[in-house]
């Protein structure tokens, strides 16, 4: 049931916090992590760690609480011979005792992404990283005088490891071990260079059928490939800095720019702009502190690992803290599941965090000239490109694995078949990714990437070239995600999906936005409509959405298919039915009867809910989502669980993300790209917010007590959005 609610100018919120416009570094330190003692280590982790980064390098911070200080470092940009994500080291500073006693205190704020920490022995540390040089710093103070820090470096890779098969790999390579070089106590050299004499993207492009074109299309990313740091103690400013570095340059030249880096000891007041700026762009807090917390955490910790072009790494991030020898390991290895990787990605529009999003969708361009050859060797098509469902980060490529190791140069069953089941037909992610695409245009006006929806359509348009009795495409082989699947070779069309839902609907929603776009060439936009007027409507069974036209008898996964026309395709939407007048009969029953009703990790009923307007049953997933303890071997709470991926896990708290956002904003998706406030927002909660939409528009606001008070920027888009009332949830 609605209720009315008063609409008016901008203005104060009491209950929450009032310097979002003014200090919101303010505001997000009420979310600051503090712990005054540590709790026991266990055997495989280390669990008092806290994460700080600066969208390319982080680390694990912890200590003994005594005199030790360490540091678990990683970068995006690190990956070894078998194309795996690696730490970058592990370093130790110790620290002579103050000589008077202090109650141990580590904190860390979030809003300049800095870990304070008074030790025991009274000295005090603040740990940050440098948001232009890639250098962790260490500032401390307290020491007694002429006393300084001691570094001592572990190396994690202290034998190399040969024959070694990575996960979903079907070719062993050799891992070189690491080096470390201490000049004294001041000063240590580590870093793992890769073994130039391995082929791992050859052995790939052979063991996937891809062909010498493929090979062609990509250099190699990972010859030579060299990631690791210098540690420097700078005395006279009473600082450690840490520089880390990856390049594919001679190890002299590597060398040489280390120690050019490390000599760099950069001020704090481009680290406090950058984060200023950050959680200047938006906030959503609502009366919930625990939804607050989570989504601050979870802002912040994709802020500390999304300006690189690879994506935040849904199985861990970056901020794994396994002991050696597993110091390396996550579960599913190197790639990225797209029903994963995707999660962080939504939220940044509505938040304003482009750049974050521009390096995910660079990265997909960067392997565009690799999913083109492989488009075209495999299908022998004339134009377009795809991603697997699974990829590469550095190249595009899919799991040698799943796609059956040995079947090199056999054509039967033919190049472009998988022995696995679960994503064999699952090609879908390429349209969500154009929809992804689309949205950012929409938000920021840049066209950088939107040939990327052209060359998907381009695939599709000749992927199934057999058409119905109405002229409508007969979307056959296919897959709905990984839950309604098409075993076996050859097909056996009883035992086969046909018209799986998510296909059918990022084709529709595709193809209309690129067409209402004044984007591309006659012969393009010629192929586009006559691939729109080919598209068969989304399968609907007496009055509800289905996953399929046609299903196996037997589900593999716990996807809930027929959603995907609510998320992420958004043919079914409060912001659908307010513009257009979409009934959203077939989506609230398909809701109503879903065939998975757990939330958790990737499971995406909370978004669905907010994109239907359905304010109690939001309500309900987001509280129940943000009271998820820490993984096992984890204490800050923001590292989830293990759930679908492994811990600490991206996806559950991207999720509470998205969903908390959708509650309070959705847009329609027309070409004036309205907008719909508090589609979906229980009335007994105060909210406070500042979100974005397309055309660059900003609508800032708060709601309490019954009164929604808003005001959006630049003042011609207002008559643009439309607020709807809260709901008794």
């Amino acid at each position: 049931m609605r209720t009315a609610a008063l609409f008016a100018v901008l203005g104060l919120v009491s209950g929450l916090c009032s310097t979002w416009d003014t200090d919101p570094v303010a505001c997000v330190r009420a979310y600051n992590v503090e712990w005054k003692e540590l709790i026991p280590e266990v055997n495989s982790t280390w669990v008092n760690t806290m994460p700080i980064g600066n969208g390319i390098v982080a680390a694990n911070v912890w200590t003994d609480g005594a005199s030790k200080l360490s540091l678990l470092l990683s970068s995006q940009e690190a990956w070894n011979e078998a194309s795996e994500l690696i730490k970058v080291g592990l370093v130790n500073i110790t620290f002579p005792s103050a000589g008077v006693r202090a109650g141990f205190v580590q904190t860390l704020d979030v809003g300049t992404a800095t870990v304070n920490i008074i030790l025991a022995t009274g000295v005090s540390l603040s740990v940050w990283v440098d948001i232009d040089t890639n250098n962790i710093i260490v500032d401390y103070s307290q020491l007694p005088s002429a006393q300084t820090p001691k570094i001592i470096v572990e190396n994690l890779r202290p034998i190399a490891a040969r024959g070694y098969t990575g996960q979903y790999e079907c070719v062993a390579c050799n891992i070189t071990k690491d080096t470390v070089t201490a000049a004294s106590d001041a000063a240590a050299t580590f870093y793992h260079r890769n073994d130039p004499a391995q082929t791992y993207f050859a052995n790939v492009v052979a063991g996937l059928n891809l062909g010498e074109a493929t090979f062609r299309a990509s250099p190699d990313k990972l010859a030579n490939r060299t990631s690791g740091g210098l540690a420097v103690v700078h005395p006279a400013e009473n600082r450690v800095v840490v520089a880390i570095l990856t390049s594919q340059a001679s190890i002299e030249d590597y060398t040489a720019a280390l120690q050019r880096q490390a000599a760099q000891s950069p001020p704090k007041v481009a680290r406090d702009e950058w984060w200023a700026g950050f959680w200047g762009r938006s906030h959503v807090e609502t009366g919930n502190a625990t939804v607050n917390s989570r989504y601050v955490l979870h802002r912040y910790l994709q802020a500390c690992q999304a300006r690189s072009t690879f994506p935040i790494k849904f199985n861990g991030m970056l901020f794994t803290a396994i002991k050696p020898p597993m110091t390396d390991y996550r579960e599913r290895g190197g790639r990225n599941w797209w029903q994963n990787a995707r999660l962080p990605y939504y939220n940044m529009l509505a938040n304003g965090d482009f750049d974050l999003l521009k390096g995910f969708l660079q990265g997909f361009n960067d392997t565009l000239p690799v999913a083109r050859a492989i488009t075209s060797h495999y299908y022998n098509f004339t134009s377009g490109a795809f991603w697997n469902e699974y990829t590469d980060a550095l190249f595009g490529t899919a799991q040698p694995f799943m796609y059956g190791c040995g079947r090199e140069n056999k054509t039967d069953p033919p190049y472009w078949w998988s022995e696995g089941n679960y994503n064999r037909y699952n090609q879908q992610g390429s349209l969500d990714l154009s929809l992804l695409i689309l949205d950012y245009h929409a938000h920021t006006g840049d066209a950088a990437y939107l040939h990327i929806p052209g060359e998907v359509l381009g695939f599709y348009g000749q992927l199934f070239p057999d058409d119905d009795a109405e002229g409508k495409m007969r979307v056959f082989p296919t897959q709905g995600l990984e839950t309604w699947q098409c075993p076996g070779w050859p097909v056996n069309a009883s035992n086969c999906v046909a018209n799986d839902l998510p296909t059918i609907a990022g084709l529709t929603v595709v193809t209309q936005r690129l067409l209402d776009l004044p984007y591309g060439t006659a012969e393009q936009r010629k192929s586009w409509l006559d691939l729109q007027r080919r598209v068969p409507g989304v399968p609907i069974v007496n009055g509800t959405l289905a996953p399929c036209g046609v299903c196996p008898p037997t589900t593999e996964n716990t996807e809930n298919v027929e959603l995907y026309a609510v998320h992420p395709y958004r043919l079914y939407t409060v912001g659908r039915s307010q513009g257009a007048g979409v009934s959203l009969a077939p989506a609230d029953n398909a809701f109503a009867a879903k065939w998975f009703r757990s939330d958790r990790g990737w499971n995406q009923n909370l978004m669905d809910a907010a994109l239907l307007g359905n304010a109690s049953a939001a309500k309900a997933y987001l509280i129940a989502r943000a009271a998820y303890p820490p993984a096992d071997g984890y204490r800050f709470p923001a590292f989830m669980p293990h759930l679908q991926d492994y811990q600490p896990s991206a996806d559950h708290l991207s999720v509470l993300m998205n969903g908390l956002n959708y509650m309070v904003l959705q847009e329609d998706d027309s070409p004036d790209h309205r907008l719909v406030l508090t589609p979906a927002w229980p009335c007994s909660w105060d909210l406070s917010f500042k979100l974005h939409g397309p055309l660059n528009t900003v609508v800032e606001g708060a709601f309490q007590g019954g009164k929604l008070t808003y005001t959006v920027t630049p003042a011609e888009r207002a008559s643009f959005v439309t607020a709807m009332p809260c709901q008794d949830a």
